[in-house]
């Protein structure tokens, strides 16, 4: 039985996560959704970009941390973009705030994972 690599597994998850997101960003009638997805808009944008970020962080291991960062801040500002042309959407600053803070969470999140598992590494080899 062949078993995948970590980053390979984790870019999978990751670019399901970012269609899922794309998807979600782009439907003509986001208040439609289940309460559990549209119950607070900030606040998914905030999990969303730290799920992308500790995703895309795990399957690219090289990338330096802010490249990372950068990539994902272009992502979320196209998105706006796109979002100030469909007639059922609107841009929001306060989006792309939730989207760096989300960024933000992750590299935190991600930064204490690897200590966690460095000190766990070398206790318990």
């Amino acid at each position: 039985m062949k078993i995948v690599s970590p980053a390979l597994f984790f870019r999978t998850l990751f670019y399901i996560a970012l269609t899922a997101i794309t998807i979600l960003a782009f439907l003509p009638n986001y208040e439609a959704l289940p309460p559990l997805l549209s119950f607070s808009d900030l606040l998914n944008h905030s999990v969303a970009f730290t799920v992308l970020f500790i995703l895309f962080r795990l399957s690219n291991p090289m990338l330096l941390t802010r490249d990372i960062a950068v990539i994902l801040l272009a992502y979320a500002i196209l998105i706006e973009i796109v979002q100030y042309f469909l007639p059922t959407r609107y841009a929001s600053w306060s989006d792309i705030a939730a989207d760096v803070t989300g960024l933000l969470l992750g590299c935190v999140i991600f930064f204490l994972l690897r200590q966690f598992l460095y000190i766990k590494n070398l206790f318990f080899q």
